[in-house]
């Protein structure tokens, strides 16, 4: 126990020392980047030289297993494999701030949103703290781009960044946006699909006023999970590729696609959903499920979630494979920084749980695909361990196209992984966190709990690498350091929302 708290001492003394000097090494790191050869330089269709484009790919929802090139081959996701096999991934990101407008927050302020201080209920986006509009135009990584001279772009089908009042004046701070209808908005009147449909796409437990309209409001702009080409991943990246055309006119540019596919609800036609799926189910077909207990999903019904999962993940990676086959057709990839992230993962019936539920901040949920591609191949197929996080696009994505990233950012540089160095920010813990509950991890431990401290969950990763059993009696000591550690490094006491 003695060197366990020699541990966590010396680690919050380190902490102290990269919040003191924080902003000024990240600056530093920044110049040191920029002075690599050709860092932020390319050459344009005329031939002179011109800055390098940005490409920030948003999948929600997605977890690293259930891709191909993060060790499951299983999961077909060639598009995404692709990317990462020329380009660097990094193996331990966690969005600081969860679920989706956190996270969002956190990707374009670039500051740590996480934990939610000051914050109050927002009629439009409900009552989850985090859930906030982005207030500060001028301080995201977009507006910092557009000042260098960059066109700005987003294509999403997010229902809340896309489709709400509260967030009309983000989407006015681009140059371009592109809304794609799909999860909001109406195509067709949900009467067009029969209740037999929805009914196919709806356990029996969840067929009641909450969730019937919804599902059949869904499959009524989706295709009905038969008509693939009127998924909202097809409509999206369909989209992307138009935008494209803008984009490359206007070169150098930053283009965001933001695609809310695999979010559930899921209907994936057959021919996805037969690559995974057991032969000898019978039941229904799993479109969306309860955030909370998996009681009454039997075990066959468990499996065949994750089939419908599964399906629904490989059809977003063939639209994105049609994106990126437009990209590369239109010669950007050699002049184009990519990073492709999800802002968290959902509970597959893990742990008794299925959704995304507060109190079970494991990989399954709080682990997400991050993936960093230079055109000139730096890194190809090489894998990080850095805690990489949601905060850290902004200035990473600023310094490979070789902009010293501002003050003001809060994320730090993750480009010097890609030619053998260390970000400027030592991060020998991370911490974050969704709703009224915090994670912290470290390279042996992960301590989980409600932000009073007074219900905690602890696991040794050496012993446990799945997180599946709670050491907290047999370690006090630690789980007291761990919390102390993300108190100091949050500033105080973690706020409680009731």
């Amino acid at each position: 126990m003695a060197e366990s708290h020699k541990t966590f001492a010396s680690l919050r003394a380190r902490m102290h020392v990269n919040r003191r000097r924080f902003l000024q090494a990240g600056a530093a790191g920044a110049a040191g980047a920029a002075l690599l050869p050709a860092a932020g330089c390319s050459m344009d269709e005329t031939g002179s030289p011109g800055k390098m484009n940005v490409l920030l790919l948003i999948i929600d929802s997605l977890r690293p297993d259930h891709v191909g090139a993060y060790g499951s081959p299983q999961i077909r996701t060639p598009n995404v494999d692709a990317l990462a096999a020329r380009g660097l991934r990094f193996n331990r990101a966690f969005p600081e701030a969860m679920v989706t407008i956190p996270a969002r927050r956190s990707i374009f302020t670039t500051k740590r949103i996480f934990p939610f201080r000051n914050w109050m209920p927002n009629k439009e986006l409900g009552n989850s703290p985090g859930w906030l509009p982005i207030d500060d135009l001028e301080h995201t990584f977009t507006r910092e781009l557009h000042r260098h001279g960059y066109w700005v772009g987003q294509v999403s089908d997010n229902p809340h960044t896309a489709f709400t009042d509260a967030y009309e004046p983000f989407r006015e701070s681009f140059d371009g946006w592109f809304t794609v209808v799909g999860q909001s908005g109406t195509i067709n009147p949900p009467e067009s699909v029969p209740l037999s449909v929805v009914y196919d796409w709806l356990p029996e437990p969840l067929r009641d006023d909450r969730y019937v309209p919804g599902m059949r409001k869904y499959l009524a702009n989706t295709g009905a999970g038969v008509d693939e080409e009127e998924t909202c991943a097809a409509r999206v990246f369909k989209s992307a590729a138009d935008a494209l055309k803008q984009a490359r006119v206007r070169q150098p540019f930053c283009l965001v696609v933001d695609c809310f596919d695999p979010h559930e609800p899921w209907s994936p036609p057959p021919k996805y959903v037969d690559m995974y799926r057991d032969p000898s189910y019978t039941g229904p077909n799993i479109g969306v499920t309860k955030y909370g207990f998996a009681r009454k999903f039997t075990d066959e019904m468990i499996r065949h979630l994750h089939a419908i999962y599964a399906a629904e993940v490989t059809m977003t990676d063939r639209w994105l494979g049609h994106f990126m086959e437009r990209f590369r057709a239109a010669g950007l990839e050699e002049n184009t920084v990519v990073i492709l992230l999800s802002d968290h993962g959902y509970l597959l019936g893990e742990r008794g749980y299925t959704g995304k539920v507060p109190s079970q901040l494991h990989p399954e949920l709080a682990q997400v695909p991050f993936i960093m591609a230079h055109p000139d191949g730096r890194a190809a197929g090489e894998t990080s361990t850095y805690f990489a996080s949601t905060h850290d696009v902004g200035p990473t994505l600023l310094s490979l196209v070789g902009i010293k990233p501002p003050r003001w950012m809060e994320g730090t540089d993750l480009s010097p992984v890609l030619t053998g160095g260390e970000p400027p920010e030592r991060r020998d813990f991370h911490y974050g966190g969704m709703y009224n509950r915090f994670f912290i991890r470290t390279d042996d431990w992960v301590l989980i709990g409600d932000n009073r401290g007074e219900e905690r969950t602890l696991y040794n990763l050496p012993t446990d690498p799945h997180e599946f059993f709670d050491v907290l009696r047999k370690h006090p000591g630690v789980s007291a350091e761990l919390y102390s550690t993300i108190l100091d490094a949050a500033g105080g006491p973690l706020p409680y929302y009731e």
